[in-house]
């Protein structure tokens, strides 16, 4: 029995998707998007989390092998639920023109922790610029990060949010294949 549940709970994290946005400067930024899922009864997921890092190095030019590098150690994560995901649609979508109760953007607060999540079209480029402050706690130094994503990239966030509101609600519903007659695909196939 402990070796279902352990193997269910390493199966509830799908793999995320990655934005990375280097620059020569070294104040580039990534952004993770990754989905948790409801697998056993006692999960309390059903979220989004967003992960954004700090560009931490550049690229060095004299070597083909050198990547620039993000600071995943201190990055800010956000976790996104359903109501939240609907908000971030909203801009997305092209409904309301930012993220929040008047535009002001989403805040949560966890202990000690405040977070202000902005989102907006962007006014000098193609696309969506998504921004994160944090503050840990009184007189701690705040976390400020941002990434335009372009035209496709938002395409793709949209795409994956709007696919996940169902799996935010009701968890993950899937069916055994092995327990369905070979008989009864056929059927169903060439209707």
């Amino acid at each position: 029995m402990t070796d279902h549940k352990e193997s269910a709970r390493a199966m509830r994290a799908f793999p995320g998707l990655t934005y990375y946005h280097p620059n020569g400067s070294c104040t580039g930024t990534a952004l993770r998007i990754e989905l948790k899922l409801h697998i056993l009864p006692e999960d309390r997921y059903g979220c989004f989390f967003l992960e954004i890092a700090r560009q931490k190095a550049v690229a060095d030019p004299s070597s083909p092998s050198s990547y620039p590098t993000f600071d995943w150690q201190n990055k800010a994560i956000i976790k996104l639920s359903f109501l939240d995901v609907c908000a971030f649609l909203t801009v997305l979508e092209g409904r309301v023109d930012r993220l929040g109760p008047e535009g002001k953007g989403l805040f949560h607060q966890y202990g000690s922790t405040n977070t202000l999540i902005t989102l907006q079209q962007s006014q000098k480029n193609p696309g969506f610029y998504l921004g994160i402050s944090r503050k840990e706690a009184p007189g701690s130094e705040r976390f400020k990060a941002g990434i335009l994503l372009n035209d496709a990239e938002t395409i793709g966030l949209r795409s994956i949010f709007q696919a996940g509101l169902f799996h935010l609600a009701f968890g993950q519903i899937s069916v055994n294949l092995s327990v369905i007659q070979p008989s009864a695909i056929q059927q169903t196939s060439s209707v």
